[in-house]
């Protein structure tokens, strides 16, 4: 029959696999400090403008 290992096979596809945990490295930190910084910059700006009295 065409469903004979089907069985099987369901259980070793649903087994959890040995995920390797990934570290952040030095790159990816300062991209991201990079990208932040200058954003909060323009937030603050902003804001500081839009208190302005004018």
């Amino acid at each position: 029959m065409m469903l004979d290992g089907l069985d099987k096979e369901l259980a070793e596809a649903t087994q959890p696999t040995c995920r390797r945990r990934t570290r952040i490295g030095w790159r990816q930190v300062t991209a991201q400090l990079l990208f932040a910084v200058p954003v909060a910059a323009f937030v603050l700006a902003l804001l500081a403008y839009g208190g302005a009295d004018w």
